[in-house]
């Protein structure tokens, strides 16, 4: 659903232009015949005002006019109209267009490589299993019980920082079971999302201790709008001992999930609660019965035959140095083999090797299957489609036909903000020619804007360069903001140095393990640091941050000097002034920085030139004593009577 909708929003343009027609009131002054004209040029993706009406043949203000009563606001000359607008106003023009097309966009190119579902095909398949839930409830240690393995013990920071997919034999029923096991870090809101939308059935892990946390909250908006069905799972069970206390626990998070709204079986609703603890391995036998049972219930098929074009998921994607670009692929349906051809994103593969979640090589891949599949020409992007081609002139050819799409899309981003760009400076020309506005209008014109503080994103996997991007792109204020130049996979390379000295960037690597000497201490003094947990990379981002808000200073008086009498002093036919002086409070030193008050007047702000107690220079003078002093720039305006205030600026304090 979420691929339909991103689908949508690129028709959005065409839809406001009906919206726009359907609204409009004024008669549009257009040709009164039934016949259609004939088209004699090809309709561009893009055209000024001005030269379709060049091309109509008609005036240039007629056509603005027309424009007008349409709907279109702001329109000038120079206005600039997508293919979509001018077959609209072609046909109110009265000429017949080329024979409807299918509209494309990049996002859905590649369903012409889709095959047609075929009922015969559908055979049952193993469910797909996200385990949702709060930072540190215990979803891994589910997954770690059932694959027998130790997931948790290598994780940085006591966290899952990836999407990582298993595939398990249950050992009661025997039946396989794909699990999802997704970050429950809230910087790991995209992960999160995918997960969601492209699993079966979700896990939503709710700790005995701590009920619904904040990520619990945002794991069930998910579910909700994925549609997907649900099984809780309240976890660490064997941490309360008394069965009264544990059974009140459990009868709190009960009235807390219906607060939100999840239709519990208890209460005559079909979402099951399975209390459990992976640890001691309680009721562990009795969560894979429901997953089996529920997934029987909803009777999941898929196509799995060769005869099909296959098609999956990317769920990871990373540079491995024995392998190359690597990508781990859920399928959903067709049959994988080595020798297929894929597409993806922006890239394509030749399938040189299958893995699966231990790494042996596998010969195929079935519906429900996670594999890392080897042979990438580029590295694809997480959470994009796999569609599989006829052969690599096929591939190559849609993937062009994408590129060529999203330089359309890039373009339309372009044209609209020119576009509203013009329009604003008609509005501003219209204000300074009523005088109305004209301050804000020119200050409309600086471009003034937040500073914005540099930095490229380099990470193990695609999914955490993704969400390390989307966490701290969003961090700044009024005065400073993140911006984020790029974020892709692997070890900074030469090209991202020259990019980070260009523009001033800092490199955030996540979870690369030991780079090498000449990455670390680079020759173009760019600043690269590494980090193996999120929470201190965020941490440090907004320290970065706040280092580069305005500094805002604040002025303490340390020191009281009173200037008692004036003495001169003759050097070299030179008369020089001296103030004696007495401190009165404090200390002051030869390098303070001083102000000499008369009164409420400041009469001097500036440094000493000399500091003397009697004959010798002194470095510090201290309370009580008597000193001589000279100012900087030979001031000499000071009187007997005067206070002298020494200050210093001290940097207060400032955050996000």
């Amino acid at each position: 659903m979420w691929r339909l909708i991103q689908s949508n929003r690129l028709q959005s343009r065409f839809s406001v232009g009906l919206r726009y027609y359907a609204k409009s009131t004024k008669k549009v002054s257009i040709p009164a015949t039934n016949n259609l004209k004939k088209l004699n040029f090809v309709i561009p993706n893009y055209i000024s005002v001005n030269k379709l009406s060049n091309l109509l043949n008609c005036r240039s203000e007629q056509l603005v006019e027309d424009l007008t009563g349409l709907g279109f606001a702001n329109v000038t000359q120079n206005y600039i109209l997508s293919r979509e607008y001018v077959e609209l106003i072609l046909q109110e023009y009265n000429y017949e267009l080329p024979a409807s097309r299918r509209l494309l966009n990049a996002q859905t190119v590649y369903d012409e490589l889709k095959s047609p579902i075929n009922p015969r095909l559908l055979n049952k398949r193993p469910p797909v299993v996200t385990i949702m839930g709060h930072v540190d409830h215990g979803k891994t240690t589910i997954i770690d019980h059932l694959r027998k393995s130790s997931v948790v013990s290598q994780e940085h920071g006591g966290i899952t920082q990836h999407i990582g997919a298993f595939q398990i034999v249950t050992p009661l029923s025997k039946r396989k079971i794909t699990f999802l096991d997704t970050p429950g870090h809230a910087a790991f809101l995209k992960m999160r999302e995918r997960g969601a939308n492209i699993t079966d059935i979700i896990v939503l892990v709710v700790s005995i201790e701590d009920s619904i946390m904040p990520q619990t909250i945002e794991a069930i908006k998910h579910a909700k709008n994925s549609g997907n069905e649900t099984i809780i799972a309240i976890t660490k069970i064997d941490k309360i001992k008394q069965p009264k206390e544990r059974e009140r626990a459990l009868e709190r998070i009960t009235a807390d999930l219906l607060v939100h709204d999840i239709q519990l079986e208890q209460v005559g609703g079909d979402v099951q609660v399975v209390p459990l603890s992976a640890r001691s391995g309680e009721n562990m036998d009795l969560l894979e019965e429901s997953i089996i049972l529920l997934s029987d219930v909803m009777d999941i098929r898929a196509e799995d035959s060769i005869k099909i074009a296959a098609e999956g998921w990317v769920l990871e994607s990373q540079v491995k140095k024995s392998v190359g670009n690597v990508a781990t692929v859920l399928l959903k349906k067709g049959c994988l083999q080595k020798g297929n051809i894929l597409v993806c994103g922006n890239t394509y593969c030749k399938v040189r090797n299958l893995l699966d979640g231990a790494g042996r090589p596998v010969t195929k891949a079935m519906p429900s299957d996670a594999v890392e599949v080897l042979g990438w020409r580029e590295v694809p992007e997480a959470g994009d489609q796999v569609v599989q081609a006829k052969n690599e002139a096929q591939a190559k050819k849609y993937n062009a036909k994408r590129v060529a799409l999203l330089q359309v899309e890039e373009q339309a981003v372009n044209v609209e903000r020119l576009n509203l760009e013009r329009g604003i400076k008609k509005e501003e020309e219209e204000a300074q020619d009523k005088d109305v506005n004209s301050e804000a209008n020119s200050d409309s014109k600086l471009g003034i804007g937040p500073k914005k503080v540099n930095f490229i994103v380099k990470a193990d996997v695609s999914g955490s360069a993704e969400a390390i991007k989307e966490s701290i792109a969003a961090l700044g204020n009024g005065e400073v903001v993140c911006n984020v130049i790029s974020s892709s996979v692997g070890f900074p390379a030469e090209s991202d140095l020259k990019m980070a000295q260009i523009t001033d960037s800092k490199v955030l690597c996540f979870n690369l393990g030991s780079m090498p000497s000449e990455v670390i201490n680079n020759r173009k003094g760019v600043d690269v640091r590494q980090y193996n947990v999120i929470y201190k990379l965020i941490e440090d981002v907004i320290q970065i941050l706040t280092d580069n808000l305005e500094p805002v200073y604040e002025t303490k008086h340390v020191a009281q000097i009173d200037v008692r009498e004036i003495f001169e002093f003759t050097l070299k036919k030179k008369v020089i002034k001296i103030a004696g002086c007495r401190v009165e409070s404090g200390k002051i030193s030869r390098n303070s920085a001083v102000q000499i008050l008369r009164g409420d007047q400041v009469v001097f702000d500036g440094k000493l030139a000399t500091l003397k107690q009697g004959k010798n220079d002194s470095l510090e003078v201290s309370k009580g004593s008597e000193c001589g002093i000279t100012f900087e720039n030979g001031f000499e305006g000071y009187e007997a009577g005067d206070k002298i205030m020494v200050y210093e600026r001290q940097r207060v304090p400032r955050y996000l």
